[in-house]
């Protein structure tokens, strides 16, 4: 285990402060662990209550969340936390929603950090790619940074499934495939506010009219085809820019 304290301040963790409240290192830490275990689920939980309306438990739970940060020195976090504890309280729906990906991509940057401190390797981000050509999913997934956990799904239904029962970073989404297409997809995470993470569109069809349609959807890129290593590359370095400036 890497107890490097320096990780922590150089991150901007008032470790001094929290060490005045829990006593010593050991204690700490162990507090430390047990939130950073925590911090997915609670994620989790906030983004069903977010998508189901129900501002009254997504209140109790980031004010949960706020505390536990607080206490632990990651005073810049708890600000960002407190906010949707206070918006929660006066039922902005519109605030939370258009705020989550901060939130968001706030736990998930110290749930990173937290792992670093402790020595933990982190959890692969998973990466969606639905397209109904299993030709086309295989060669993206050899052509992809190994940092990635792929995900296939051969139809709008399954990539749907996926979204619903998985944590996903990125989506990779065909336009053309049976069933449920591209467009429905795209619709259906618009009605339902799922946009939560960046979604690239893959397409053989170049038109004006197709690129007009697609970009009337929140999307991130286009990846046309036919594509190549370096044009799948210009995407990821897209991807993880957006979570940058998030």
């Amino acid at each position: 285990m890497n107890n490097n304290i320096e990780l922590l301040t150089q991150n901007n963790i008032d470790v001094k402060g929290a060490l005045e409240l829990w006593g010593d290192l050991d204690t700490y830490n162990e507090s430390l662990k047990e939130f950073k275990n925590s911090l997915k689920e609670k994620l989790n939980n906030l983004e069903n209550y977010k998508n189901n309306h129900d501002l009254n438990n997504y209140s109790i739970l980031v004010h949960s969340l706020k505390s536990e940060a607080k206490y632990l020195g990651f005073t810049n976090e708890a600000e960002i936390f407190l906010s949707h504890e206070l918006k929660s309280k006066e039922n902005n729906q519109n605030y939370i929603d258009n705020d989550f990906n901060n939130l968001k991509n706030t736990v998930n940057k110290i749930l990173a950090l937290l792992n670093n401190y402790f020595g933990e390797e982190a959890e692969k981000k998973n990466l969606l790619i639905a397209d109904d050509s299993n030709i086309i999913l295989n060669f993206l997934e050899k052509s992809i940074n190994k940092e990635y956990n792929i995900i296939k799904a051969n139809d709008g239904n399954e990539a749907l499934s996926k979204i619903a029962n998985q944590d996903i970073y990125a989506l990779l989404l065909d336009l053309n495939m049976p069933g449920l297409n591209g467009f429905e997809v795209l619709t259906y995470l618009k009605e339902h506010n799922l946009y939560n993470f960046p979604v690239v569109i893959i397409t053989g069809d170049d038109t004006e009219e197709t690129i007009k349609q697609a970009f009337n959807y929140p999307i991130l890129e286009i990846l046309n085809k036919p594509f190549n290593e370096k044009s799948i590359n210009r995407i990821l370095i897209s991807i993880e820019n957006f979570y940058e400036n998030h």
